[in-house]
Formats: C-alpha cells, structure tokens, sequence
C-alpha cells in the first residue's frame, strides 16, 4: 500500500545507508515510539521490527536507540525542510 502522503524525511534516512524499511523504523525510532509500537504502525511483526532496530545500530555505528536518533536527526536536520 502506497502512503498518500509519504514522510520527507524518509528519503534523508535512506541516505544512511539503510534500506526502506530500516528507514521506516528508524523513523517511528525517533518518534520515541517501542518496537512493539513501531509494529503496529508498520503493520509488521514486533519480531521483524526487532532486528531491524538491530541493523539499524549497527550500520549507524551506534550502541543504543538515543544514538540512532541522534544520527536521524543530524541527517534531517542537515537535509532541512
């Protein structure tokens, strides 16, 4: 299903690196949203969102969650509106 009207930022934290769903999480991330929340927002599984988290971390270099969203809110703000 295509979204009507599609986040900008989706496409800056595309440039990190990180494939489209990895994106849509980081994203939901950094809405301060759980995994379990994200899930039900993306309409995935808590246990497909977890590792994706997990890959998300590991490609930005970071070690926790508060780093990922430092590292999306560098590139949003870098990208600007």
């Amino acid at each position: 299903m295509e979204e009507a009207y599609p986040s900008p930022g989706l496409e800056a934290l595309r440039e990190l690196d990180l494939t489209a769903r990895e994106a849509e999480v980081l994203y939901w991330i950094a809405q301060r949203k759980s995994n379990p929340e994200s899930a039900i927002i993306l309409g995935a599984a808590r246990r497909t969102v977890a590792p994706h988290a997990e890959h998300i971390l590991a490609k930005l270099g970071v070690e926790n969650r508060t780093g990922a969203v430092v590292a999306a809110a560098a590139r949003l703000q870098k990208r600007g509106p």
